[in-house]
C-alpha cells in the first residue's frame, strides 16, 4: 500500500466502513432468512442475534463520522437572537458537554468490557463474544472523543473576537448548511 493511501485510511473512515459492512451483513442475512422461510419454511438459526449484533455495530461505528461531519440533530432556537460571540460560546459549551458525555460513556464501559471478557459471555444463539461488541463500542467512543476534542479545539481557535462597540445584527446560523432541515 502506498504512503498516500495510508494517510487516507483514518480511524473514523475505517469505523464507518466497518459499520457499512455490518449493515450489509444484516440486510443480506435478513433477506436470506426471509427467502428460506418462504421457499423452504426453514428460517436461519441465529437471525435475531445477528441482527442485534450488527445493529449495535452500525449505530456505534457511525458515531465518529457523524461527529466529524457535524450531522447531529440540532435545534436552532437562539442562533438568530444572540450575537456571534455568544453563539460561538454556546457551540463551544455544546462541544464540551458532548465531550464530557462521551468520556463518561467510555469510562463507564470499561468494567462491563472487562467482566464480559473475564466470564466469556456470548450471545445465546450465535457464538459471538459480548466483549468483542463492547470493545467495538469502546473503540468507537474513544475515536469519537478525539473527533469532538478536535472540533472543540478548532472552535476555540476560531472564536470570534469582539470589536469595541460593534454589534452583529445578523449572527450566522448555529450549524453549517449541510442540507439537513432543522
Amino acid at each position: 500500500m502506498s504512503p498516500g493511501k495510508l494517510r487516507r485510511l483514518d480511524p473514523v473512515r475505517l469505523l464507518t466502513i466497518a459499520g457499512a459492512l455490518a449493515l450489509a451483513v444484516m440486510v443480506l442475512w435478513t433477506m436470506i432468512d426471509i427467502g428460506a422461510r418462504l421457499a423452504f419454511n426453514k428460517p436461519l438459526h441465529g437471525t435475531l442475534d445477528l441482527v442485534e449484533v450488527t445493529l449495535v455495530l452500525v449505530a456505534f461505528l457511525a458515531l465518529p463520522e457523524c461527529f466529524r461531519r457535524d450531522e447531529q440533530i440540532k435545534v436552532d432556537l437562539f442562533d438568530t437572537m444572540v450575537r456571534r460571540r455568544t453563539l460561538a460560546a454556546m457551540r463551544l459549551a455544546g462541544e464540551i458537554a458532548t465531550l464530557a458525555f462521551l468520556v463518561l460513556l467510555a469510562v463507564t464501559l470499561i468494567q462491563p468490557l472487562a467482566d464480559a471478557y473475564r466470564f466469556g459471555d456470548q450471545k445465546p444463539d450465535l457464538p459471538v463474544p459480548i466483549f468483542v461488541l463492547l470493545l467495538a463500542i469502546e473503540l468507537a467512543l474513544v475515536v469519537s472523543v478525539f473527533v469532538v476534542l478536535g472540533r472543540a479545539v478548532g472552535q476555540v481557535r476560531a472564536f470570534p473576537r469582539a470589536a469595541a462597540g460593534t454589534a452583529d445584527p445578523h449572527p450566522p446560523a448555529l450549524h453549517s448548511s449541510n442540507g439537513a432541515a432543522s
